[in-house]
């Protein structure tokens, strides 16, 4: 699980620093960065507990998503 969790992280990062734009730091659509979804929030401290969640919900904040799998 912590191989696949540090794989992931390196693959973001390096995702992150490869290329190059042309649109300024700032400009890039939140299309470019991540494919759109939405996951439960299961949470139950959360305001938004048992609702679905997308990366728009948090555009212009910074957020970190986990996904992690339990059996």
């Amino acid at each position: 699980m912590n191989r696949l969790f540090a794989s992931l992280v390196f693959l973001l990062v390096l995702a992150a620093c490869g290329g190059s734009s042309s649109a300024p730091p700032g400009d890039v659509d939140v299309g470019e960065l991540a494919p759109d979804f939405a996951l439960e929030d299961v949470n139950s401290a959360s305001p938004t507990a048992l609702e679905a969640v997308t990366p728009r919900d948090y555009l212009g904040k910074v957020s970190a998503w986990y996904f992690g799998h339990a059996t």
